[in-house]
């Protein structure tokens, strides 16, 4: 087989493929996970239900890849807009984007939550990925607070970004299971969280009198 018509069919593939995910994506948001079934996306896309099943093995998977560009975006313009220093802000800069985009429709991010949390195969390796490559930029970081001397030099980087993503998914978890998801409120809860962990060495703590100490 020539290499254009190899071309060709990588290009159909990438077209159906991109079709299904963009008809996932309204029905989602229109009619919500639970009453999207793969026979209506099927016919809403206009193609058979096992040309669905070619490129996505279940639903969870086709919920996860349908919503991961928006994340992902969203994660990107965080670090793009991050504070030029102090970890505390730049930390929370980050995680109020996040919990913006979750707050806007509780009842999905939970189901989108739920999906992905232990999904396999293909996509499950994907999400894990885009999950190892945020958390390596928090632990640059983080290492960067040390070296510019504002965390205490003997800072465990590893387990400090492990905190971290504890923190983080612990308050995203309490917050959805609140009748309404205080942004701000869960914002001020991890800032609190993260000044009792992190220890303080520089010069611009607020409050902090120049001392040693956590985070203020």
């Amino acid at each position: 087989m020539s290499n254009e018509k190899k071309s060709h069919r990588q290009r159909q593939k990438e077209n159906t493929q991109e079709l299904i995910l963009n008809t996932a994506y309204t029905l989602f948001a229109k009619r919500g996970y639970a009453n999207t079934t793969m026979r209506l996306l099927a016919k809403e896309a206009g193609v058979g239900l096992g040309t669905i099943f070619k490129h996505f093995p279940d639903k969870p998977s086709l919920l996860v890849e349908a919503y991961q560009g928006d994340l992902g975006s969203i994660i990107i313009n965080a670090f793009t807009t991050i504070p030029a220093s102090g970890i505390k802000d730049q930390l929370l800069h980050i995680t109020r984007q996040i919990y913006t985009y979750y707050a806007k429709n509780p009842e999905f991010s939970k189901t989108l939550i739920r999906e992905s949390l232990f999904l396999e195969g293909k996509h499950g390796e994907i999400l894990d990925e885009q999950l190892r490559a945020f958390l390596i930029r928090i632990s640059e970081l983080i290492a960067t607070a040390v070296q510019k001397g504002e965390l205490a030099q003997d800072t465990d980087v590893l387990e400090a970004t492990q905190a971290y993503g504890s923190f983080y998914f612990s308050a995203l978890v309490m917050a959805l299971k609140k009748q309404k998801f205080d942004v701000e409120g869960e914002i001020e809860r991890l800032g609190s969280m993260i000044g009792r962990y992190f220890r303080y060495e520089g010069p611009v703590a607020r409050g902090s009198g120049g001392n040693k100490g956590n985070i203020s």
